[in-house]
């Protein structure tokens, strides 16, 4: 993958026509190794800009009194 700066919608765009070239191309072995080598590091990516926008974002809630609270935001995968 090249070493320029890439969004997140960009990585995803990217990531989406790796997966449809190897789903829909015949491909050499070689090709399709280095395609799949740049779809990981796509995915790993993507991951690592979630979870941080996931510890990012906060949640608020009224509590009993009807006072906005601020609450970390949890995903369904950390709340099990």
């Amino acid at each position: 993958m090249a070493k320029k700066k890439l969004t997140f919608e960009q990585a995803v765009e990217k990531l989406e026509e790796i997966v449809e070239t190897l789903e829909t191309e015949e491909v050499s072995l070689e090709k399709s190794i280095a395609l799949y080598k740049e779809g990981m590091a796509l995915a790993t990516f993507c991951k690592e800009k979630l979870t941080v926008a996931e510890g990012e974002v906060m949640l608020l809630q009224k509590d009993i009194e009807g006072k906005m609270e601020e609450s970390p935001f949890l995903s369904e995968e950390m709340e099990e």
